[in-house]
């Protein structure tokens, strides 16, 4: 079952025709975006049809999965697909693009092309396209998105991709400053203004801000505790925020060690990378008396609510742990608990991970599952 040569050139996948994206209503400038893609979608089908031809065939179905999954991603980035209804005051979807995305659960990957050494360096970022499919469904082009626990900016790429402003803050000076480095390439990829302050890579000030052609993509990124975001806020003249979107540390889950099989915080010790977001004592992910890590939780997000549009709507991403001891600890749902006095819960999402490596923890024995979901909360300002 060996591909030949004259086989492998039937997945050669050319350059998109401009003149079928009439037919397709696909979004103005998509053209440029999906071109961009097209080396990446040919080495996985590449890799996966080598994988079926020496009948590697688990490897090439979850490489053809990821395939559909970026695939169907890209689709709701790019098409139109109608209209948007002139009363839609949430979003700029029609009712198709809409319907999709009321369905609670998705699967996304990051995609190889995304992960550079710095994202690696990250012990915990989730993927740009995770946060456009939800930027896209609770705002407008123009609005401001704000990311409290920016990290190396997953929801700034994705603010530019999606023509939102965005506001975030971050407490590891490393991971701001990859954030705005991250923009700044994104604009130089195509060919778009930037300017940074000179005082852009000072502790405490990071800052800055990218103009689109279009006047949107306005980007503000402090080096900063979340607990003082309020207070940048304001010093910042930043206008009202109409969609938090964040994921806080998933209390000190980075600091627990598994023993047995290699696990991913092994390989990523081997391999020099961060092992938690940092040794700094205001960092949530350091706080190791679980009440204590709620009781900030609550007390930073109930601060946002001086920052957020009325009836503005706040993504938490979250998942669930298990530490050490082997107790299920419900984390998503002890903070939407938290949470309830200051924001209503409307629903939760579930983000599931399909390419995650999976480890064998508890053979032969003891049944100890790999969790490969994440909840996205999603509440409103009450």
């Amino acid at each position: 079952m060996m591909m030949t040569n004259s086989r492998k050139n039937c997945f050669f996948l050319p350059k998109i025709d401009e003149k079928s994206l009439e037919s397709h209503n696909l979004r103005p400038n998509s053209l440029d975006f999906l071109q961009q893609q097209i080396p990446e979608l040919q080495e996985s089908l590449e890799s996966g049809c080598k994988d079926f031809s020496q009948l590697d065939l688990s490897s090439a179905a979850k490489k053809f999965r990821r395939i559909a999954n970026n695939l169907k991603m890209l689709e709701s980035l790019c098409s139109t697909e109608g209209k948007c209804h002139p009363k839609n005051i949430l979003n700029d979807l029609t009712g198709k693009q809409w319907l999709r995305h009321t369905k609670s659960w998705l699967i996304v990957d990051g995609k190889p092309g995304e992960i550079s050494p710095e994202i690696k360096n990250h012990p915990a970022s989730f993927p740009p396209s995770l946060a456009a499919y939800f930027i896209e469904y609770f705002s407008k082009k123009g609005q401001w998105v704000f990311d409290p626990f920016m990290g190396i900016g997953s929801t700034a790429e994705a603010c530019f991709l999606t023509q939102r402003n965005c506001f975030g803050t971050e407490i590891n000076l490393d991971y701001a400053q990859y954030a705005q480095e991250r923009i700044i390439q994104l604009q130089s990829k195509t060919s778009m203004n930037n300017s940074a302050n000179s005082d852009s890579l000072s502790p405490g000030s990071l800052s800055f801000q990218t103009l689109h052609s279009n006047e949107f993509d306005k980007f503000k990124i402090f080096h900063g505790d979340a607990r003082t975001a309020v207070k940048i806020w304001k010093d910042s003249k930043i206008p009202a925020i109409d969609f938090l979107i964040t994921s806080p540390p998933y209390w000190n889950i980075l600091h627990t060690k598994r023993g047995g099989v290699k696990s991913v915080l092994k390989r990523r010790v081997e391999a020099g990378l961060d092992e938690v977001y940092s040794d700094l004592d205001g960092d949530l992910g350091n706080i190791n008396e679980y009440n204590k890590y709620l009781g900030q939780i609550k007390e930073i997000f109930s601060s946002f609510r001086l920052i957020l549009k009325p009836k503005a709507y706040v993504m938490v991403i979250i998942q669930n742990v298990r530490p050490k001891d082997g107790i299920m600890v419900p984390l998503a749902w002890d903070i939407a608990a938290q949470l309830k006095e200051d924001y209503l819960l409307r629903q939760e999402f579930i983000w599931c991970q399909d390419q995650k490596f999976l480890g064998i923890w508890g053979y032969p024995s003891t049944y100890v599952s790999n969790v490969h979901h994440h909840y996205c909360l999603v509440f409103q300002k009450n």
